[in-house]
């Protein structure tokens, strides 16, 4: 290998040349002009490549011509080129390394050749100034964080020959209100879109995987329509896409992430193809197709809910952040997951009298020997709870978040406190806690700003952040 630097006084030794193969490459560059053009040959052999990092962090540039007969553009050749707005690619081209164009924030626009057939990782990652870009027919991949945070593009075109987009390829396009996906697409990766101005968009028949998050946090999103193509949806897949009002299951749909739609605040119906073998839904619910299990609730639907007679189980997270004020619970029903009546809006819950597991009382959940507290429903009226006595064991979020609550009494028949129990109580003040009490689990009372006093006993065991961000005092009663 031949290394070239500053030999002659001309504008080819502003740069440094490495033979590799027969051909140059590109590994260094001393001048200080703002407009650049790169040696097409040296000493009879061309010149086909730009080695990693050449103009990095190099501010003063603003417009680079490559000449034909480059091949390949190094890993984070450009990035952080800020001045950079005008760069010339020439055909011919087939690779451009991960970063390469990173931060060129004054680039505005770009056609890349069709000879290009992949791009890079975080290839034109936070060009904010881009709000065009050509894309070649051929290409068929876009790279992991390839246009992340393009915050100028307001549509793209996509060719039809791309068959995958990776894992945050669009992640924080924020003006981009509309795009189509070409009919060849098999998969678009993990939090490929978190666009919040996307109002439209459609999956393309043969689309089998997309990844988790993929559409997180798309708030102008109102419908989308799944292809029946599709076998399984990551988790979060539509987190935090509050305007979208319903939506329709296909029939291959396999699997289903609890969290797919979390806070989606506005969905309140989630429907399935009746030829779904796995799933079945009834009044926008989704249930296992058996009617034994509650799978999915939608958090936009609002009122009373009856849980349908012969439902067994209710599944992990159903009616998190959900506008029920009341839920009503078959005899049938045998188990409830951790998180599965964890709904800020409720106001009662009840249970039919012959059911043999739970019961509640003045539309508080309990087990039905009357010794654990299930879950208390966080929008009562009330400011005051006195928990009954008997009662041996609070639940797991049984008041989580509950913002009205002031004042609770706590039996002395009391001896576990599950995690998160009374996390986010943000009004609680004071509370004591029976001399009986052995175990506190961690967050327990974590995230209450106004606990300023915590009377209890020296043997209660306590888990290392059962107190989170507690900044009051404890007062022993032993």
């Amino acid at each position: 290998m031949k290394k070239l630097k500053e030999m002659e006084k001309n504008d080819l030794f502003d740069f440094e040349l490495n033979e590799t193969e027969g051909y140059w490459s590109v590994t260094g560059y001393y001048g200080r002009g703002e407009e650049v053009i790169l040696p097409s040959a040296y000493e009879g052999k061309p010149v086909k490549a730009i080695g990693d990092d050449l103009f990095h962090f190099n501010k003063r540039i603003k417009r680079i011509i490559i000449p034909e007969g480059y091949t390949s553009i190094g890993k984070s050749a450009f990035s952080k080129c800020t001045g950079l707005k005008e760069i010339k690619l020439p055909e011919g081209l087939t690779s451009i390394g991960d970063f390469a164009f990173y931060d060129c924030t004054g680039l505005t626009e770009i056609k890349l050749p069709e000879s290009l057939t992949s791009t890079g990782k975080g290839a034109f990652s936070e060009c904010v100034g881009l709000t065009e870009i050509k894309l070649p027919k051929e290409l068929k991949s876009i790279g992991e964080w390839a246009f992340q945070e393009c915050t100028g593009f307001t549509k793209i075109n996509l060719p039809e020959r791309l068959t995958s987009i990776g894992d945050y390829a669009f992640f924080g396009c924020m003006g981009l209100k509309e795009i189509k996906l070409p009919e060849g697409l098999t998969s678009i990766g993990n939090c490929a879109f978190k666009c919040t101005g996307l109002t439209e968009i459609k999956l393309p028949d043969g689309l089998t995987s997309i990844g988790e998050g993929a559409f997180s946090g798309c708030t102008g999103l109102k419908e989308i329509k799944l292809p029946e193509s599709l076998t399984s949806v990551g988790p979060s897949l539509f987190s935090k896409c509050t305007g979208l009002k319903s939506i329709n299951l296909p029939k291959n749909i396999r699997y289903i992430q609890s969290d797919i739609f979390n806070d989606c605040t506005e969905l309140s119906e989630i429907n399935v193809d009746e030829n779904n073998h796995v799933f079945s839904s009834v009044d926008g619910v989704i249930f296992d197709k058996a009617m034994t299990s509650l799978i999915l609730f939608p958090k936009g639907k609002n009122g009373v809910f009856s849980v349908p007679e012969g439902i067994i189980k209710i599944n992990n997270i159903n009616f998190d952040i959900c506008n029920l004020t009341g839920i009503k619970l078959p005899k049938s029903l045998l188990l409830i997951d951790e998180c599965g009546l964890n709904c800020h809006q409720l106001t009662d819950i009840t249970v039919n009298e012959l059911n043999p597991v739970f019961c509640s009382i003045e539309g508080v959940l309990f087990d039905k020997e009357k010794q654990i507290l299930i879950t208390y429903p966080c929008n009562k009226d009330k400011t005051d709870y006195t928990v009954p006595d008997g009662i041996k064991l609070i639940n797991q979020l049984a008041f989580l978040k509950c913002k009205r609550l002031v004042n609770i009494v706590f039996p002395e028949s009391l001896e576990i406190i599950r995690h998160c129990a009374f996390a986010g109580c943000e009004r609680l003040k004071t509370i004591i806690l029976p001399i009986n009490l052995q175990f506190i689990e961690n967050f327990s009372f974590a995230f209450c700003p106004n606990l300023e006093i915590v009377t209890l006993s020296k043997k209660t065991r306590i888990e290392s952040k059962a107190f989170e961000e507690f900044k009051g005092k404890f007062v022993y009663r032993d």
